[in-house]
């Protein structure tokens, strides 16, 4: 009986339910909120005030209680660099990434570092294996008179300042082009020299922190900031051409320009064989044995 039955009704069904629902779904569409012209469309002159500071390099040093034997820790360590007339023995490390120098007397001094945190781990690094290659384990050693020396920073602000203003009403600056391009503002507290320049950039020197270079940051920002200029004169300043290009033969006026005589060359082999070169069969000699002889003749 089942063979009888037609299959076409039931096909049907069938797609009729795998089938999407014909029903169509008009989806409500609100109206965005209007838009304030300064935030919807990005002006290419908007700056903006976020200023990135970079610590570049961190400086410190400190003194082991004991007289170092070079010789033997250069020996007993790897990449290590021995002077024996300087007396010092250098070192590069690689995590974290910085250079050392060390005295037989137990001074040690790092360079390099990017932060506290890896100069001090480099320091307590460097007074292990000094430890370990003198054969000190057993022994206390600590790390004596540590201090950091120097930290410099870099940063960059949004805009561009004018120097030769700041110069002249600050007596605090100190601004020479003939001597440098930056000007130059020293704080007492917090320690610190700052470097800043046409561009926008300051380079913070000095320091014996990184707290210290944001305080010096946050000081110095109100007063460049009465200076500033925008960006598209400083892109100016950049761009634009340092130099003319030394080309005797451009003069506006061909009666000044200055013809160079052609130099020339001594004579090499295979010259004599050559019918148009004339310094071949007239050399030029400087010998004075030969004035001399034409004197007397």
């Amino acid at each position: 009986m089942l063979g009888e039955m037609p299959w076409v009704p039931l096909v049907q069904h069938v797609m009729y339910c795998l089938a999407p629902p014909t029903q169509t779904h008009q989806t409500r569409t609100e109206p965005a909120p209007p838009g304030n012209p300064s935030t919807s469309q990005d002006a290419p002159n908007v700056e903006s005030e976020e200023i990135d500071i970079q610590i570049r390099n961190v400086v410190c040093n400190y003194s082991l209680p004991l007289h170092i034997d070079l010789r033997k820790v250069a020996m007993n360590s790897g990449n290590v660099t021995f002077d024996r007339d300087r007396g010092v023995l250098y070192k590069q490390k690689r995590n974290p990434q910085c250079h050392v120098k060390v005295y037989s007397s137990g001074n040690v001094y790092i360079v390099g570092c990017r932060s506290e945190d890896d100069c001090r781990r480099a320091a307590r690094s460097v007074g292990r294996m000094i430890q370990r290659s003198m054969g000190l384990l057993d022994a206390q050693l600590r790390l004596r008179d540590y201090k950091i020396c120097n930290v410099l920073a870099t940063c960059r602000l949004p805009f561009g300042v004018k120097i030769e203003e700041m110069a002249a009403k600050y007596k605090e600056a100190q601004y020479e082009p003939e001597l440098s391009v930056g000007l130059v503002w020293k704080f007492t507290e917090p320690k610190a020299s700052l470097r800043i320049h046409t561009t926008g950039s300051i380079t913070v020197t000095g320091a014996t922190s990184a707290q210290g270079v944001m305080q010096a940051i946050q000081k110095i920002y109100p007063i460049v900031k009465e200076f500033r200029c925008s960006l598209r004169h400083r892109a100016e300043r950049v761009t634009g051409p340092r130099k003319r290009a030394a080309n005797p033969q451009s003069h506006p006026l061909p009666e000044f320009a200055i013809a160079r005589r052609p130099r020339m060359r001594a004579p090499q082999d295979g010259d004599e064989d050559d019918p148009h070169n004339e310094s071949a069969f007239n050399p030029v000699t400087f010998d004075d044995e030969d004035e001399l002889y034409e004197e007397l003749m």
